[in-house]
């Protein structure tokens, strides 16, 4: 078993990876789609995955036509010790991001989670997904150890986001730079907005 190959799978799949079982066998697979423009991350995603992993695999990749200008590229990944990334992250065959999953996958898993969720609005950032309250309280706690400030959101329903104080964001985007390969996350991401101003801008 690859520890290296589960920990990377487990990254990929705190944010817009899936890990889901399918066929009459229940083989787990690991699907990832992304723009076009994201290519360099995809790639490098999916080259990783090949490369940590011990044993035959099946790999497929293709174009899903886009609502927009660009379409989407998608890969999907089977190999035999996704079985232990989805024992660990989807106890009762539901995702959850526990401590012990952030713990694991470290700050690699952390900044990729926050090129697939995280936005930065004037000065300040926010992370934005399908979780649930608890995940996104383990989540802000894991950041608050890093030290990152961060705090769940709520409305009056439930927990909608985690917001970044500006040394927090400061702090995420470092983390970004100094875990992932240049070129993966690039100018453009680093400065995605809601409002399309640059975090840089005026300081």
């Amino acid at each position: 078993m690859s520890t290296q190959f589960v920990t990377h799978a487990l990254s990929c799949s705190l944010g817009r990876g899936v890990i889901s079982l399918k066929g009459t066998k229940n083989r787990p697979w690991l699907e990832i789609s992304r723009c076009e423009t994201e290519r360099p991350l995809l790639s490098y995603q999916s080259k990783l995955l090949k490369q940590l992993h011990q044993g035959s695999i099946d790999y497929y990749k293709d174009r899903i036509s886009g609502h927009g200008f660009y379409d989407k590229e998608r890969f999907r990944f089977h190999g035999n010790q996704l079985y232990k990334a989805y024992e660990l992250l989807y106890p009762r065959d539901q995702r959850f991001v526990s401590r012990d999953i952030l713990e694991m996958t470290g700050k690699k898993g952390l900044a990729l989670l926050w090129v697939d969720q995280g936005r930065i609005n004037g000065r300040r950032g926010s992370l934005r997904g399908k979780y649930s309250s608890e995940e996104y309280r383990n989540i802000a706690a894991y950041m608050n150890e890093l030290g990152i400030e961060a705090n769940p959101h709520s409305n009056q329903l439930t927990t909608i986001e985690i917001c970044l104080s500006r040394s927090g964001l400061t702090l995420m985007l470092d983390i970004v730079e100094d875990f992932l390969p240049k070129g993966v996350y690039n100018g453009l991401s680093r400065r995605r907005t809601m409002s399309g101003t640059s975090l840089r801008q005026g300081s």
